[in-house]
């Protein structure tokens, strides 16, 4: 694949990414629950209660998607987040994963969920093991 398309199709991605994080949200405020899909968490709801557990997967998948979209725009060149891009990237992958962990149930179909573990996998693998993609790649 050519650099330009890397340039393009990487923070496209992050942002097409962070985007979708804001599905689990709707659970969590009420704008779409079904017996599938919902904010309940394994661990949270029982120990913490409802309101509480919703509150934190509100606060996990905003900073996911917050996180991803700053990302992308930083590997697009955006200046405010630019410089920092690589980290954006990898907290945001990393609150996802919890994200998913506590809040399985917070993405309607499987393949939502195995798209996001793929990309925040895939992110955090390339930018802590590889440390891809070179720097040169983006800027």
């Amino acid at each position: 694949m050519s650099p330009q398309t890397l340039r393009i199709l990487i923070p496209a991605v992050l942002v097409v990414h962070g985007v979708g994080h804001t599905m689990g949200i709707l659970p969590a405020l009420g704008l779409a629950s079904t017996k599938t899909w919902h904010a309940r968490s394994w661990l949270l709801t029982p120990v913490l209660g409802d309101r509480a557990a919703r509150a934190i997967s509100v606060i996990l998948w905003l900073v996911a998607a917050l996180g991803a979209i700053g990302a992308g725009l930083g590997a697009f060149g955006w200046p405010v987040t630019q410089g920092a891009w690589r980290t954006l990237a990898v907290v945001s992958a990393i609150v996802s994963l919890v994200g998913l962990v506590l809040f399985w149930n917070a993405f309607s179909a499987f393949f939502n969920k195995a798209g996001a573990i793929g990309v925040d996998a895939a992110t955090l693998v390339g930018i802590l093991v590889l440390n891809w993609p070179p720097l040169d790649l983006i800027t």
